[in-house]
């Protein structure tokens, strides 16, 4: 009677059990399209999202074509560069403001200040809802990138291969004379040589110093040997070049400008230099979803529409122009907008600059500040 008793009892827990499993399980089978439609209703009723966002090139131009395909979800984009701009976000947060969505940012603030100073960031991985967006087989490689190790907070979203930002002035250098970064360190060149400075734009620099065959001994012998012009002001450097005041130029953003308006300067390709060409995602190449996001579910209709085959399609077709190139890291799209010699090659081994272990600036400029003197 005993173990009768306790079976009907189990018995009934099952049965009482199983509209719950039931529940469970069909929330566990809604497909792709019943979630997302849900995510709309909700981002609907949310009527707002908040994108901060690098300003540089149209960037702001992609965003009206989010607020156009969804009128009803008030678009709010806060554009800025440089890190005042991420620590905005941080001192917002820190006040108990909570104001961003999502953060349209480039590599070294992303992860070093929102991610692990603050651990401001949500996982984005989750809110990728779109089976367009979903499928990693769309992606270059065959997967999704992502700027923090864990492979969950900082999605890449356009990867170029990176110009060598190496100029030089047409009539005073021969190209045909480089074969590797290390040739600018021969003596003919001394006090020839104009660069950004570190503590005003590292990006360059990190693929010198993190790039296999290069680092930290090349930096110390070209800041410690060379006797560099270093500007801080990228026109005046590019000035300089374009005069004949320089031969060679380190990072100078103006350049392609330059010489689609007839001056002397040109750049080196990556083909000219043996060390392997960087892949570099620029400053507003990731995307990420912001803890405690004031409209949750607009913030993931947004960020499903830019990295949809339609919003990078639009991203590409704007951000080119003659003197800017990028590349989304979506296979799947057309890339008519890129110059085919700035596309992505079949086979060629990148460096990812993207990285964690390739975005701290801190060792260049602590090298920098000790060997050049002022």
């Amino acid at each position: 009677m005993r173990f009768f008793a306790v079976t009907q009892i189990l018995t009934a827990m099952v049965a009482l059990s199983s509209p719950f499993v039931a529940m469970l399980d069909g929330a566990e089978t809604r497909t792709p399209t019943q979630v997302w439609e849900e995510t709309l209703r909700a981002a609907r009723k949310e009527g707002a999202v908040s994108v901060y966002f690098w300003q540089g090139g149209n960037l702001d131009k992609v965003l009206q074509v989010f607020q156009q395909k969804y009128p009803d979800i008030r678009l709010t984009a806060v554009g800025g560069r440089g890190s005042g701009f991420i620590t905005r976000i941080v001192t917002e947060m820190r006040a108990n403001k909570h104001l961003v969505d999502v953060c349209i940012c480039g590599v070294t603030s992303p992860y070093e200040v929102l991610h692990k100073r603050a651990d401001a960031l949500e996982p984005i991985k989750p809110a990728l809802i779109l089976p367009d967006v979903a499928d990693q087989s769309k992606w270059w490689q065959g997967k999704h990138h992502f700027q923090d190790p864990e492979g969950r907070h900082i999605f890449v979203y356009w990867g170029r291969a990176a110009a060598t930002r190496v100029s030089y002035h047409t009539q005073a250098v021969n190209p045909a004379e480089f074969s590797s970064y290390w040739d600018l360190l021969n003596p003919k060149w001394k006090g020839k040589i104009v660069a950004i400075e570190p503590t005003e734009s590292a990006g360059g620099w990190r693929a010198l110093y993190y790039k296999p065959g290069i680092g930290a001994e090349f930096l110390q012998r070209l800041f410690g040997e060379m006797n560099i012009m270093f500007s801080r002001e990228d026109r005046q450097a590019g000035d300089w070049l374009a005069v004949g005041k320089a031969s060679l130029g380190l990072f100078l953003s103006a350049i392609p400008e330059a010489k689609a308006q007839g001056l002397p300067v040109d750049e080196f390709r990556d083909s000219n230099f043996k060390e392997p060409p960087s892949l570099d995602s620029g400053p507003n190449g990731t995307i990420a979803l912001m803890k405690q996001a004031p409209h949750p579910n607009a913030a993931k209709v947004f960020i499903n529409w830019f990295l949809s085959r339609d919003g990078q399609t639009i991203y590409q077709q704007i951000m080119n122009s003659p003197t800017d190139q990028v590349e989304s890291m979506r296979e799947d799209i057309p890339k008519d907008p890129i110059p085919a010699a700035s596309r992505r090659r079949a086979g060629v081994e990148y460096v990812p600059m993207f990285m964690p272990d390739r975005a701290d600036p801190a060792p260049i400029v602590k090298l920098f500040k000790e060997t050049v003197k002022r």
